[in-house]
């Protein structure tokens, strides 16, 4: 099985781009346009450009605190395979797990963002130790594909 969430990433990547370009144009339209110039209101451009601006920010804050990856998971063949990289600007290290099936333990799912997103941590049998592979952020994955590679996962699990 081959699970992904591309799409979801270029869906990311897009509402960034477009929330960032509404941002601009709106704190534009603020700055050089007159109608807020009036001394008879409370309040003026610049309070509203600040607000939007916190608005703004607090919005990107929460995304980022979300930890979105591009997760790829495929079950065919003798290796479970995981490749991931966070979906950002500045960061492009992209990393791969390959685990062979017959040396998978378990999978631990760690909630973090008051626990309304999860990490996924996968353990592997290594030179007769268990070995942590460090966590994946599953934020940015669909909720039926994460059941299905959880399910999986969970297929070639070691039994206690």
């Amino acid at each position: 099985m081959k699970i992904d969430n591309q799409g979801n990433t270029y869906r990311i990547w897009l509402s960034r781009l477009v929330m960032t370009m509404v941002f601009a144009l709106i704190i534009l339209l603020l700055v050089f346009v007159s109608w807020f110039d009036n001394p008879d209101l409370p309040i003026t451009k610049y309070h509203i450009v600040i607000l939007i601006s916190v608005v703004y920010l607090a919005i990107n804050w929460l995304n980022y605190l979300k930890r979105p990856y591009f997760v790829s998971y495929n079950d065919q063949g003798e290796m479970l395979v995981v490749r991931y990289y966070p979906v950002s600007m500045f960061t492009s290290r992209k990393h791969s797990i390959e685990i062979p099936k017959k040396q998978f333990v378990k999978y631990e799912l760690k909630p973090f963002l008051f626990k309304s997103q999860h990490y996924l941590i996968l353990h592997q049998n290594f030179r007769g130790k268990v070995a942590s592979y460090p966590r994946i952020s599953l934020s940015a994955m669909e909720k039926e594909d994460r059941e299905k590679m959880l399910q999986s996962l969970g297929k070639y699990a070691a039994k206690a």
